[in-house]
């Protein structure tokens, strides 16, 4: 792929990709940098594709380093607030909740359902953006959804 067709292929899919990594991320500087990001790999990987597939390629690119960058970021965030604990007297029953949601999230069978409820339950997302941030169906979410609630009621009460 030529430097023109990069180019051209930038102009035509920035916008989408765009729009996709600000509705996972919710912040626009973030979204534009891994949306540079994108790219970058994509022209390193220099993919042999169809051209109708490369949209999806880029979108998978996008949506990995979005997930990249949340763990990241999850991880300094509990580092953070562990750090923060021991100087500041948190409110123990806000802690306790957020135990207890954690410990209930870590339940579920597998990261995609606890994602799935992360961002259902505790973010609140709704089943059509939940699927839009994962790139998934929304009868997947909500397949994924009840799987992990059911594990959840079967584990939790037992």
């Amino acid at each position: 792929m030529d430097i023109k067709d990069v180019e051209d292929l930038y102009v035509s899919c920035k916008s989408d990709l765009f729009g996709y990594l600000l509705r996972i991320l919710h912040n626009k500087q973030d979204a534009e940098d891994l949306l540079h990001e994108c790219f970058v790999r994509f022209i390193r990987a220099s993919p042999d594709l169809p051209e109708d597939r490369i949209r999806f390629y880029l979108m998978r690119i996008a949506k990995n380093l979005a997930i990249d960058l949340m763990r990241k970021r999850k991880k300094m965030d509990g580092y953070l607030m562990r750090k923060e604990q021991v100087y500041s007297h948190w409110d123990t029953l806000d802690f306790e909740i957020q135990e207890e949601v954690n410990r209930i999230l870590l339940l579920a069978s597998n990261t995609e359902q606890r994602t799935v409820l992360k961002l259902r339950v505790v973010q609140g997302y709704s089943i059509k953006e939940t699927a839009k941030i994962l790139n998934k169906s929304e009868n997947a979410v909500k397949s994924s959804l009840h799987r992990a609630s059911q594990r959840i009621k079967l584990r939790y009460i037992s």
